[in-house]
């Protein structure tokens, strides 16, 4: 038998929502960012620091790196997605704000979504991407359309 269908969490280990945390050596350059150009909601301020809400059950956090838990580094081996059905209309958005691209936005080759990576202040990507009705995607797209 399949060793991970085998693994399971007991059903009383629930987890509820799930906050990406980010490191800057700019905390308020960032917090600006993803204020005032992704028009995010500040729903946790700890000083050094800033949890936005995504969506309902989506956070990310925004850590000043001389009090957090890790260093803001040069590599920026995180990229923060933002799963949404308006992927052309964020890309022009975006653009009309100076946020710089990584490439133009298109449909993957790799694999059935369309979407793009945008820079934030600091160099993380930030992915804006739509899971294409494709059976690949069949799982998830059915877990996006979940009614709580």
């Amino acid at each position: 038998m399949n060793q991970r269908s085998e693994a399971r969490r007991p059903d009383r280990l629930c987890v509820r929502a799930n906050i990406v945390f980010v490191y800057y050596k700019d905390l308020a350059a960032a917090q600006r960012f993803y204020e005032d150009i992704l028009g995010l909601s500040l729903i946790t301020d700890q000083g050094f620091s800033k949890i936005y809400q995504v969506s309902p059950t989506s956070f990310v956090g925004l850590v000043d790196e001389k009090e957090g838990m890790h260093s803001s580094s040069e590599s920026k081996a995180v990229t923060v997605s933002f799963v949404t059905e308006e992927t052309d209309e964020w890309y022009e958005y975006l653009l009309s704000k100076g946020v710089k691209m990584r490439d133009p936005i298109a449909n993957s080759s790799r694999h059935p979504t369309r979407g793009f990576v945008a820079y934030d202040p600091e160099g993380y990507y930030l992915e804006f991407e739509k899971f294409l009705d494709h059976q690949q995607n069949a799982a998830l797209l059915k877990a996006l359309r979940k009614k709580d």
